[in-house]
Order: structure tokens, then sequence, then C-alpha cells
């Protein structure tokens, strides 16, 4: 742990802590804990004081706990982020709080890690040197899972060719890269006999293997041929997988945090997967093709994850905002956009997460697009989101029948603000269901 090593040599200058923990033992223990390898501590039991104590000490780590008395971390986090004096400082939460939504938003704050309790003391110790090194040396990424493999384990395959000597050449291909897998070994790659799925037309003199990487539903299949660059092939096949099941975990991690910060300012639960299946509905009476309704799905699951980075206080108002508060909320769509843009994969949503608030006037949020510079994908989520939400009461108004949801958005059409096809193909959705 050379972070903290360094922390309490004699030349070098003490870490400086600042511990936001309600509970005054837990407070005691952490910092008694930390003052005994070196570390220099102030505790607040409060996010106000907690607060000061950043500002004021600006210390070169703050631990934070979720739960505190008067706000919760996520809060505390976003300001201390938020000033550009202390926006360099790492912050990791320390919380009992430990589903995968909790952990997600609290990153999506801007903390540098967030650890479970109860937790060991060598691993807080281990954790807070990984952070701190981190912060001292900004041109080091942390390391991804797979590139923490790519350092140093080796994968594991299965060659099961009935071919004897196809069998062996390409086990001896494979062992520059890849552990062969004995009996008892989960494989992260099998590779099979290929030949039999090609073209009746291909030649017969190039041996070819069927590589399948991950198992059940998720794994990816390639055929490869027999030569010298087999193992990297191989490899890559393996890597993509990796890639893609990585992906696919973030994006249903993001579509949880969205729908749990979505319940904090919605009267019922299920409005954001309603929205996401008329969405859905819309562009297939659309004759949207399933890749693209694939899309809309998504970006209409994903479109508030913005929220993530307001305050708690501020989606839980009830009553009228200020117009500062209002300028904050309408910020929502740029930090979507902002949270996504790290998944190169999820590129396709942006547009949706960026501009669902936009109107066709040019009235919308935050670009002021106008027309034709709102996408299709857009425009439907933007019709589905505003008829779901007629439908459910409100704190400053009841909800409307089906029918009247779609009139009013006909009224919406008429001012130039919505799609009037998107809006057509929900209409003629209501009525063939019969709507109230």
């Amino acid at each position: 742990m050379k972070a903290v090593e360094d922390a309490i040599r004699s030349d070098a200058p003490a870490t400086r802590v600042v511990v936001v923990e309600d509970d005054q033992a837990s407070a005691d223990v952490l910092q008694r804990r930390l003052q005994a390898n070196g570390m220099v501590v102030s505790v607040a039991h409060d996010g106000r004081r907690g607060i000061e104590l950043v500002e004021e000490l600006l210390p070169d780590l703050v631990l934070l706990d979720v739960m505190l008395p008067d706000t919760d971390g996520y809060d505390v986090c976003l300001r201390i982020k938020s000033n550009s004096s202390t926006a360099p400082i790492p912050v990791i939460f320390l919380s009992a709080r430990g589903e995968v939504v909790d952990k997600v938003r609290g990153l999506s704050c801007g903390a540098a890690d967030y650890i479970t309790k109860p937790f060991q003391a060598a691993e807080l110790l281990a954790r807070i040197d990984a952070v701190l090194g981190q912060a001292r040396n900004p041109r080091v990424p942390r390391l991804a899972r797979s590139a923490e493999r790519a350092a140093g384990e080796r994968r594991v395959a299965r060659v099961a060719i009935a071919d004897g000597a196809l069998r062996a050449h390409v086990e001896q291909l494979l062992a520059t890269r890849f552990d062969l897998a004995e009996d008892s070994d989960t494989p992260d790659v099998v590779l099979l006999e290929g030949n039999a799925s090609l073209p009746a037309d291909a030649p017969e003199d190039v041996a070819v293997v069927r590589v399948t990487a991950g198992r059940g539903s998720d794994d990816r299949t390639e055929l490869i041929p027999v030569d010298v660059q087999l193992p990297r092939i191989v490899d890559l096949t393996v890597r993509e997988h990796d890639l893609d099941h990585d992906l696919q975990s973030a994006a249903e991690a993001l579509i949880v945090l969205a729908a749990a910060i979505a319940s904090h300012d919605r009267p019922s639960t299920g409005h954001t997967e309603r929205v996401a299946a008329r969405a859905v509905q819309i562009g297939r009476a659309l004759g949207l093709d399933e890749s693209t309704r694939m899309t809309i799905r998504l970006g209409a699951l994903l479109r508030d994850v913005g929220h993530a980075r307001l305050p708690g206080s501020l989606l839980a108002k009830s009553g009228e905002l200020s117009p500062d508060e209002r300028g904050m909320l309408e910020r929502h769509p740029v930090l979507g956009e902002e949270i996504l843009a790290g998944f190169k994969r999820l590129s396709g949503l942006l547009p949706i997460v960026r501009h669902h608030h936009e109107r066709l006037d040019g009235t919308g949020y935050p670009d002021g697009l106008r027309a034709e510079q709102i996408p299709l994908e857009v425009r439907i989520v933007t019709v589905a989101d505003r008829f779901e939400a007629l439908l459910a009461d409100r704190s400053d108004r009841p909800a409307v029948s089906e029918s009247e949801a779609v009139r009013i958005l006909q009224g919406a059409v008429a001012r130039g603000e919505l799609d009037a096809a998107v809006v057509a193909a929900l209409a003629t959705q209501v009525r063939a269901n019969g709507g109230n």
C-alpha cells in the first residue's frame, strides 16, 4: 500500500482525510484506524459540517456515509464536485446500502469508490491506497477487469475436436496465449470442428474451427481458419464477448438507476417502463425496424439517468420550482449524456437522452432544436413520455383518460410542439385498444 506507506514516512506530508459519518461510534473507530496509519483525520457528523470542513481544509480524501441526518451523501458529493476548489478531491462512499443502484448512483455523482459496510480495515486501507494513487497519478487509468486479466491471468481454452492431428495442431497454436482446460475446468472459450458449418462450395483443404466464447444465451460464436493468426483471433473473440457482457451489465445497472431516480418525482411506479413500452409500440406502428425499436426502448429507459447528478431534495420537491431550481433540473439531459458518453456502444442512445425535452417549434431544451433537427426516435420518446405522464395523477393536476390525453397532445401538434405523424400513430393505437 504505497500511498499509505508514503503518508507515514517522516519526510512525507501526512494524508489529510475528512470523515463524514453520523454514527459517533463508527466515526471514532474509523478515525483511530486512520490515525494509526499516519493520517490526519477530521470528522463531521452531518452533511453541512462535512462540506464546511472540506472547503476549509481541502483534504486529500473524503470518506462519506450515504445516510446523514440533514441530507444524503449523494448531495454532499455533488456539492463537493460542483465547487472548482474541491472537485479534484477524491470521495469514497462508505455505506451499508449495497445494492447495485446505490453503487452506480454514488459513482455517477463523481465518487472514486463505493465500499459497502461492514468492511475489513485491510480492505479499506487498500482501497484508500488505490484511490490516492490514482489521484496523485492521473495519467494512470484505473484497470478494468479485462485489462487486469490481460496483465496477469491467462484465459482457459478447451479444444473439443475429434480429429487427433487437428486437435494437437490447434492446441499447439493456442499455447502461446491460452491455458488448455483440464476436465474439471470451466473454459473461457471452446473450439469445435467447423468445416461442417461452411457453405458447400467452400475449399475443403482449409481447416476451420468453430469458436464459442461465453456460456448460455449470451455466447459469441465465430468460424476461424486454422493458421498462425488463430490465437490472436480467438483472443479477440473472447475479449469482444467480455466487452459486450460488461456493457450489457452496465446498461442494466444504469436502467435500474434510472428507474430508482424516476421514483422520486413520479406519483406511481413503472412510469419509465410504460414510456419505453409505449414508444416501442409507436415505433412499430411507424414501420421502424427491430434494431431502431431497441434503441428507442433503451433510450426511453435511460432518458432521465442525468437525475443521478441532481440533488435528491430537488427531485423530491412537490411544490413550484424556483427559476434556479428549474434551470438545474433542465440540465439533466446534458448530465445524462455525460454519464452515458463513456459507453461507446450506447452512443446511439445519446440523442434520445439529450433531446427528449426538445420541441419542434424550438422552445424545448437544452439546445432549442427545431423540426427535422430532432431525430424521429427522439420525437417518439417525447410523445410517449408526455402521453404516459398525462395518465397519472400529479400534485398540480389529476390524471386524464387516454382519449383526453390524445386530444391534449393533438393540441400540442397544432401549436407546433409535437410530431403530427407520431401523435397520429399513438391515436390509432388508443382507438384500436378502445381507449377510455
